[in-house]
């Protein structure tokens, strides 16, 4: 057995307990405290990395649903760009078109007025040259049978002509007339015009003559404003205007 007496044992067991106590109380306790710390830190830190987790969760979460409705405004808007542009270039294409049309009537309209003035400008040549050629191959035909003819025809011309109550004037006065011819007349050929133009508007006549070769046959007679053409030129120049007016 072993040797050992009981003083000694309550000595040890008595420097036990005050090493027990020494380490608790400045060893053990400060340890603990410094553990227990380390743990609450610990913990926040976690709480608060768990809290970090949740709230970038949640930022995420709302980053993706801002970028699902950026992405559905940006379709819209894209959506609604090409629609607009799309109705844009409809409406240009139709103001296009229109304004195209309108050239091409207000080109054609000029086309038509040109042709006409060149048709008319045309015609208007041709009428001088067959009025020119004419009257050329009718002074080299003409005879003073011809010529009497074409005064005849005037004569009569007078005749038919209403002029009682066309020419203004009091009654008493002679009436100025003047009397123009292709040839110079005979004297009873031009007291013979003025009788027939007293009678015709039952005044007296203040006949005037001229001669105007220009005429190539026939005569004419300026009385007040009115003028009665029986030559061969005024006759040309009635047809040429029928056939300028034909263009019309």
């Amino acid at each position: 057995m072993l040797n050992i007496s009981l003083s000694t044992l309550l000595l040890q067991i008595a420097n036990f307990l005050i090493m027990a106590y020494i380490l608790t109380r400045f060893l053990f306790k400060p340890l603990k405290e410094t553990l227990d710390k380390r743990a609450r830190r610990a913990t926040k830190a976690m709480d608060e990395a768990e809290e970090a987790v949740q709230e970038a969760e949640t930022l995420r979460t709302e980053y993706e649903r801002k970028r699902e409705n950026i992405d559905a405004e940006f379709a819209a808007l894209k959506n609604e760009a090409r629609i607009v542009i799309d109705q844009t270039r409809q409406q240009m294409l139709q103001e296009a078109y229109e304004e195209i049309e309108v050239m091409r009537a207000r080109a054609q309209e000029e086309i038509e007025q040109q042709r006409a003035e060149a048709l008319r400008i045309h015609r208007s040549k041709i009428g001088d040259l067959v009025t020119a050629l004419v009257q050329r191959m009718m002074k080299d035909a003409l005879t003073p049978q011809l010529h009497q003819a074409y005064l005849d025809a005037f004569l009569e011309q007078l005749r038919s002509v209403q002029l009682n109550g066309r020419i203004s004037s009091n009654g008493e006065e002679a009436v100025s007339a003047e009397l123009i011819t292709a040839i110079r007349l005979a004297k009873g050929q031009e007291t013979r015009i003025a009788s027939i133009l007293e009678t015709a508007i039952s005044q007296p006549v203040d006949l005037t003559c001229r001669v105007d070769p220009g005429m190539t046959a026939g005569a004419m007679v300026r009385l007040g404003d009115m003028l009665i053409d029986g030559s061969l030129h005024g006759q040309l120049q009635q047809l040429r205007s029928r056939y300028e007016a034909e263009i019309e």
